[in-house]
């Protein structure tokens, strides 16, 4: 894909955000996105050119579909993180460990302003899923060495907590696979 970010600028701009406040953070992340051509406007024409459609958005999360592709476009607003990229970085590295299956990619900004930017990830969109019950979500987390917690919809083991895991978030495709789409991951 064209508008992936080489491992390296994107190690290159996290190693850059690491000890920054929020503002100096969007900042540096909008002159690392301008530098290496990674502001996508996922608001604009990016998603005309493509004829991205609209998908199914959550809180912390505008996402578009690439039907051509079979790929989510997930534009992640921060709120969870307080805006810190570098924080959200980190919760997806774990997301990713986790559940590799449904691994984000990184792969630019959303520009706002030049002091207000959204990163923006790539996950493969699964088709003829159906929401995954609850049975079968503490099942699978079970299976990864996870256990619930008194919260619903969060279960953690020794390292992490992960949140957020109702059937809108966890589907099945028609092998009844289960593929986690959206978490909370927090390191304990």
């Amino acid at each position: 894909m064209g508008n992936s970010a080489s491992p390296t600028n994107a190690r290159s701009l996290r190693e850059e955000l690491a000890g920054l406040n929020r503002v100096q953070q969007h900042e540096v992340a909008y002159r690392w996105a301008v530098a290496n051509g990674k502001l996508i406007d996922l608001l604009g024409e990016f998603a005309k050119q493509r004829q991205l459609l609209l998908f199914q958005s959550g809180n912390e999360c505008e996402n578009w579909l690439d039907p051509v592709l079979n790929i989510v476009y997930k534009m992640n607003t921060l709120v969870h993180v307080g805006e810190n990229i570098s924080k959200l970085f980190e919760r997806i590295d774990a997301f990713n460990m986790i559940f590799p299956a449904t691994a984000l990619r990184f792969i630019g900004f959303q520009a706002m302003s030049s002091n207000n930017v959204y990163p923006i990830f790539v996950q493969q969109f699964i088709p003829h899923a159906r929401f995954a019950t609850k049975s079968e979500i503490s099942e699978y987390m079970h299976d990864l060495g996870f256990h619930p917690t008194s919260r619903d919809g969060e279960f953690e083991n020794d390292i992490y907590i992960v949140s957020d895991l109702k059937p809108k978030n966890v589907i099945c495709n028609a092998a009844n696979d289960i593929f986690v789409i959206d978490a909370e991951v927090q390191t304990k």
